[in-house]
């Protein structure tokens, strides 16, 4: 039997990775490129550098170029809904007829899942922004944030720069006044922003706003946090713990009560640089899960963090639109950093 290729794309807002996976689960080749969020560059756009990815990942595992997929997964930051995922697969089947045979389309959350629990569970993402996807055993989904940052992206690193910022004027303006000390959080936002003082936030706020800088500002807090313990830089990592579990309680109703029960409890894969200070965050986590335990039917979790590049699971997933299962031990894929019950 001939040798079965299948692709797997990671694609967020500013990089998408690629991944070529044969039929005996090896990866064969790699590739990298700019962002594929179709509502930011649009959806010809995305497909041409899904494309050139793929031809880059074919050149890397040293095939030809004319090489046709079997399977394309495409998990993409913007591809959550149903006419997007419509849209997109007619566009590559239409405009690029030899790059696949079989495609699927989901959102950035679904390759995360793929790639350490097949059979289903729950992805909670906290990096630039936040979201939580649930995938039920029966393929069932529901989601709760994933927003942005203007009304959503709660316990995100830019809600968490965005909260200090708002804790800190409003404490200088006596508005409400913070019942810690706001020293070690006025030097920290300030040095981040080289400001002298309230008024030379609002370029950075608004003229100039750049998520992603802005969102630099809670790697800072959190060192602040970690290494000088200070009172109120804890306290707002302990509020996006709180958050954080908001995200299950806002999904608990949907889920299968086998995934509840499961041994080990309700799995967790946790995506996002936020969890690197999961230290801070914990107490709060584990205050609102056991506050919530009663109503949400979740009596015990284990959180897990992906050792894996997210864009296996999205080969998988690519795999499973052609009617394959790919040969990949899910187990290694992960490590457990958290468990408890409530």
């Amino acid at each position: 039997m001939s040798v079965k290729f299948y692709g797997g794309v990671e694609g967020g807002a500013t990089k998408t990775k690629f991944v070529l996976v044969s039929s005996g689960g090896k990866i064969v080749g790699r590739s990298e490129g700019e962002g594929t969020n179709q509502y930011l560059i649009g959806v010809d756009e995305c497909i041409k550098r899904v494309s050139n990815l793929v031809r880059a990942g074919l050149q890397d595992a040293g095939l030809p170029q004319d090489t046709v997929l079997e399977g394309l997964g495409m998990s993409l930051s913007g591809g959550d809904e149903k006419p997007v995922q419509l849209l997109i697969t007619a566009t590559v089947k239409q405009d690029y007829p030899s790059l696949t045979r079989h495609v699927f389309v989901g959102s950035d959350t679904q390759s995360a899942l793929a790639s350490a629990l097949p059979h289903g569970g729950v992805v909670l993402i906290a990096g630039t922004g936040s979201n939580c996807q649930l995938i039920n055993p029966d393929g069932t989904m529901a989601r709760c944030g994933g927003w942005g940052h203007l009304i959503g992206d709660e316990a995100s690193a830019i809600w968490i720069s965005l909260r200090a910022v708002k804790i800190l004027f409003d404490h200088e303006d006596n508005f409400e006044l913070c019942q810690h000390s706001t020293v070690a959080l006025k030097d920290t936002i300030y040095n981040h922003f080289n400001i002298q003082n309230q008024a030379g936030m609002l370029d950075h706020l608004y003229s100039h706003f750049d998520k992603a800088y802005f969102s630099g500002l809670c790697k800072e807090l959190a060192n602040v946090g970690l290494e000088k313990a200070d009172p109120l830089c804890c306290q707002i990592f302990r509020e996006a713990g709180h958050l954080l579990a908001k995200h299950l309680y806002g999904i608990s109703g949907k889920m299968n009560k086998d995934l509840k029960t499961r041994e080990g409890g309700l799995p967790v894969v946790c995506v996002g640089s936020v969890f690197k200070s999961w230290q801070l965050l914990e107490e709060g986590f584990a205050q609102e899960m056991h506050s919530k335990a009663a109503e949400t039917g979740i009596h015990e979790v284990t959180l897990l963090s992906l050792n894996a590049e997210a864009s296996i699971g999205a080969a998988a997933l690519g795999a499973r639109s052609a009617g394959q299962d790919l040969p990949i031990d899910y187990s290694k894929n992960s490590t457990v950093f958290y468990h408890s019950t409530f």
